[in-house]
């Protein structure tokens, strides 16, 4: 059961389908749109009218949300999840997930983090392939060992079977290194996109542009309310990496007025 199936829930879908990694593929998501999308990109084998109904034989749940949303999602399903179901996430920030994950369903929560997208949202956007190669973070509150983890080491089995790499880490260290290499450069994206547009000359300025240009403003156009609630649900850490690259940027711009 996938409960969310925009480009991550939907790209999840399609890679399950594709490589006979489940009997049955149940979507749920608030928007219709989203799972007609889905379905017609052949993420889904069947659409659920409620999520209860996605998750009645689920032996995998998979909450594909915003994170303050899965955070929701986990209280509210909670009596109605199979008792032997594994249970995991998507989320880009990990603490209170994990946290409230852990102390609902015990082990069989296994918090993740596929490190994998694109600038483009949605379910018109998912792709089969979408997570090979990709790391893909498994996520606990405290230390712990695939091989002697059961939960765990399911989870890095299917992340395998879909052609990614499973890294498992702690929740807080987890928070700290997606917010270093994740979250800080999409909003030196989002930042460098806006001084652009906010330059009298921008169109020109456009059309001057090359690849340099492109590669810091790939992402620019990414889903602006998730990375508003990713950097709020992850602020602490952000903004310790915000600090570490503003030193940066001020010893180089010391170092060029030295000349």
């Amino acid at each position: 059961a996938i409960l969310g199936v925009g480009l991550m829930g939907a790209s999840l879908g399609m890679a399950l389908r594709r490589r006979g990694l489940a009997k049955t593929v149940v979507g749920y998501d608030v928007r219709p749109s989203h799972l007609h999308i889905a379905s017609q990109q052949g993420a889904l084998d069947r659409v659920a009218a409620t999520p209860v109904e996605a998750i009645s034989e689920a032996d995998l749940v998979v909450f594909a949300a915003p994170p303050q949303a899965i955070v929701e999602q986990l209280s509210l399903l909670a009596p109605h999840i199979p008792s032997q179901a594994l249970i995991t996430d998507l989320g880009s920030v990990k603490g209170a997930i994990v946290h409230h994950g852990e102390a609902l369903f015990g082990l069989r929560f296994v918090g993740g983090h596929p490190m994998a997208g694109g600038p483009q949202s949605g379910p018109q956007a998912a792709q089969s392939e979408l997570f090979r190669g990709a790391a893909w973070a498994i996520v606990r509150s405290t230390p712990f060992s695939l091989d002697e983890d059961p939960w765990a080491h399911s989870l890095a089995t299917l992340i395998k079977a879909l052609g990614a790499r499973p890294l498992p880490m702690e929740a807080a260290q987890h928070d700290r290194l997606a917010a270093l290499v994740s979250h800080l450069p999409h909003l030196l994206s989002f930042a460098f996109m806006n001084m652009i547009e906010g330059h009298p000359n921008r169109e020109l300025a456009k059309q001057l542009a090359g690849g340099s240009f492109r590669d810091l403003t790939r992402i620019a156009c990414a889903d602006k309310a998730l990375w508003k609630e990713i950097f709020l649900q992850n602020r602490a850490e952000l903004l310790q990496a915000l600090a570490a690259f503003e030193s940066q940027l001020t010893l180089l711009r010391e170092e060029i007025e030295r000349g």
